[in-house]
């Protein structure tokens, strides 16, 4: 693939900035526009903070509180907007009639553009490019052209999984589960198309709609295609094109114009860079950019701007291009957040599988390693600090652990994203035994290589199931292990919430057909063999929603049974995501605590 680095203009910003602690973590997002003014949402361990931008970089201070950016219409903010914020639709009912306007909210004062002859209750949509305005009504679609004021209508025969309207409104597009296949209908003539791709995603438009782009399973991995939009139905489309290259993951893809965008690991799994495709080329436009949001369209009178994120220390910032190809400006209205100078950080493979050494410069007398196991299980370790902020937050508990000499090695083990489908669904059936393989095999060759003292595992939710299991695996090898919201007992969760997602990793709830993988997974085999220097420490949100506490509580109950050295921590204000700060600092006193790991500074 031919690479070719753009030559990026980042604009400084004049405005003010955050009230969050120094060198904390910021997370910004785009959560709306009007005309040319974006909202900024940045959130972190201290809090929300809102941000309003312009796309020449000048952002003002907001507030800890959203800003209202939508006026007040025929008494109410509840109506529909289109994706650029400039255009609306308020529906007003009186008795079964209800009256649907139309306003231009590009001015400060709402203007009314007029009564659309659509009079009935219906969900609203707004074409991409702000010409059409779209109703539904079950399975039938009417599209109300705005220059011409006229209707037109398609009623589908069957329900579609990722529907989605092309920018002009001219197709309602989904993917039919019956047929595997997505479909096109043409919304004045109910004409149907088919495109050639099987993959469950949805189809992107670019924006004259002559060409579309999808992703397809090839040897596995989600792999990008694009076409013209001319050649749909066509068995051998010339114009098929493949833009990703093989073993690669395509993580989303986005037109601006007719340059199609997308987020794709081509140079290695955990290297994520955003490309541009356009007149047959393929160029690299940033590099370690971030999967935490999708890819957005920025619309001003200007054209349409590629809006993504990009994590520089601690913090994302929202970074778009501008219509003028190679033109970009980073909004970074918060103050920046270093990462630590005394790590070390490397991509590497311990035991035959990909992850993130983090060393320290100056190692302690003693230093211990720790095995980061993140959750998902359908998820990867990052190089630096997660796109997710969800995961942002344990980056940083590792970091501080390295900052006070110690090692951390961030695995990717088998069932991660990022390797493609069969390396996901390796682990079905197969809990408790290939990533535990993964981890001991791990260790084995990181001891190899590192002069440590003791061994630790440390993980969230599905790592931290793999925490638990892996002190009864290798009680001799451990010396204690985090568990963080994370599932002790996988027969009783699913038996009782049988909806449960983890039920697939199972191939269903306990039955005679799995009931050997259930108890292959189990925690509790082997529990009374450890000793009381294997220090085992649970951690809990009280009002998780995703793995109930009980899951946590009984692990302790029978721990403290048999006598095992258990250590119990639980934050009544938290769900399955930890988010406070208070939360954060006290989790890393109680891990340094517990396991008696000196060195280590736990507060800003």
């Amino acid at each position: 693939m031919h690479k070719v680095t753009f030559l990026l203009a980042t604009l400084f910003l004049v405005g003010s900035t955050a009230h969050a602690a120094t060198n904390e973590i910021q997370y910004g997002s785009l959560k709306g526009q009007r005309a040319d003014l974006l909202l900024l949402q940045y959130k972190g361990p201290a809090g929300s903070q809102y941000f309003t931008c312009k796309v020449s970089g000048v952002c003002k201070d907001r507030g800890t509180t959203s800003p209202e950016l939508f006026p007040t219409l025929l008494g109410s903010r509840v109506y529909e907007t289109s994706a650029d914020g400039r255009l609306a639709v308020k529906p007003f009912a009186v008795g079964s009639t209800v009256y649907h306007f139309l306003y231009d909210l590009s001015e400060n004062k709402p203007q009314r553009l007029g009564l659309i002859p659509y009079m009935t209750s219906a969900n609203v949509y707004f074409s991409k490019n702000n010409n059409a305005v779209v109703f539904r009504d079950g399975l039938r679609f009417t599209r109300y052209d705005i220059a011409t004021q006229k209707l037109s209508s398609v009623t589908l025969p069957h329900n579609l999984a990722f529907l989605s309207i092309s920018p002009n409104a001219t197709y309602i597009t989904g993917y039919n589960y019956g047929t595997l296949r997505h479909e096109l209908w043409r919304v004045n003539d109910g004409t149907k198309f088919e495109s050639p791709s099987s993959m469950q995603s949805y189809l992107e438009f670019s924006e004259d709609e002559s060409a579309i782009a999808f992703l397809e399973d090839v040897g596995s991995f989600r792999t990008l295609y694009t076409m013209h939009t001319s050649e749909l139905g066509e068995e051998d489309p010339d114009s098929l094109t493949r833009l990703t290259s093989p073993e690669t993951e395509t993580e989303d893809y986005l037109f601006i114009g007719d340059t199609l965008y997308f987020m794709a690991n081509v140079e290695g799994a955990l290297e994520w860079d955003l490309f541009a495709y356009s007149d047959g080329n393929v160029e690299t436009v940033d590099e370690d950019v971030s999967y935490g949001d999708f890819l957005k369209r920025a619309r001003t009178e200007d054209g349409s701007y590629l809006a993504y994120l990009k994590t520089e220390g601690k913090n994302t910032n929202i970074a778009l291009i501008a219509p003028n190809p190679g033109e970009r400006t980073v909004l970074s209205p918060v103050e920046d957040s270093p990462l630590s100078e005394s790590i070390l950080r490397s991509v590497t493979t311990y035991g035959e599988r990909t992850g993130v050494l983090l060393s320290p410069k100056d190692p302690a007398r003693e230093p211990a390693l720790f095995i980061w196991m993140h959750g998902g299980p359908q998820r990867q370790v990052a190089k630096s600090y997660h796109p997710y902020l969800s995961y942002a937050v344990y980056d940083e508990l590792l970091e501080r652990l390295v900052d006070g000499g110690h090692y951390v090695y961030k695995i990717d083990y088998t069932g991660s994203s990022g390797y493609g489908a069969e390396f996901r669904k390796a682990l079905h059936e197969r809990i408790g035994d290939v990533e535990m393989d993964d981890v001991e095999y791990a260790i084995e060759e990181l001891t190899d290589d590192l002069d440590v003292e003791n061994i630790y595992l440390i993980g969230n939710s599905y790592g931290g199931y793999m925490a638990l299991r892996g002190i009864v695996d290798m009680p001799e090898t451990l010396d204690g292990v985090v568990s963080i919201n994370g599932v002790s007992d996988w027969y009783s969760l699913i038996q009782k919430i049988p909806s449960s997602p983890f039920k697939a990793l199972f191939n269903g709830v306990p039955d005679t057909h799995n009931i050997k993988a259930y108890f292959q997974a189990s925690v509790f085999l082997g529990m009374e063999d450890l000793s009381r220097r294997d220090k085992v420490l649970l951690v809990w949100g009280e009002n998780d929603s995703t793995v109930p506490v009980w899951q946590s509580e009984n692990y302790v109950e029978y721990a403290e049974s048999l006598g095992v050295n258990v250590h119990a921590l639980s934050f009544p204000n938290e769900d399955h995501i930890l988010r406070q700060r208070s939360t954060l600092d006290t989790l890393c006193d109680t891990v340094t605590e517990t396991l008696q790991i000196d060195g280590v500074r736990c507060r800003l």
